[in-house]
């Protein structure tokens, strides 16, 4: 498996989205450490060029990894997941609720050999 390295998504306080990241390269997967948060389902928006527009990332496939299971919110942080980039190098996190104080999620890109 290749990984790389650990970076920091932060969304502000009263905030939603993060700012951009540049993984440093293409990846397949991301992985998420999440932070204690305001309750809320967190997706991925991705870019294909640096400081290009960012668009939601979906999958079409009902089995495919790239958001939480519906209905599944984070809240109580402990928790790690796996999103399913496709071959996407920028991203940015957005929370599907305001966030009360700045949230800082430690996120890397996996792929696997």
């Amino acid at each position: 498996m290749i990984l790389g390295s650990w970076k920091t998504a932060t969304i502000a306080a009263s905030g939603t989205l993060s700012g951009a990241v540049d993984l440093g390269r293409d990846y397949e997967f991301l992985e998420v450490i999440l932070p204690t948060i305001t309750s809320a389902v967190i997706s991925v928006n991705v870019s294909d060029t640096s400081g290009g527009t960012y668009q939601a990332l979906v999958h079409t496939s009902p089995t495919a990894v790239g958001h939480f299971v519906p209905g599944t919110t984070a809240g109580t942080g402990g928790l790690t997941a796996l999103y399913r980039l496709g071959g996407f190098q920028h991203v940015k996190l957005l929370s599907g609720a305001t966030q009360a104080a700045e949230r800082a999620f430690t996120i890397r890109g996996m792929n696997p050999e």
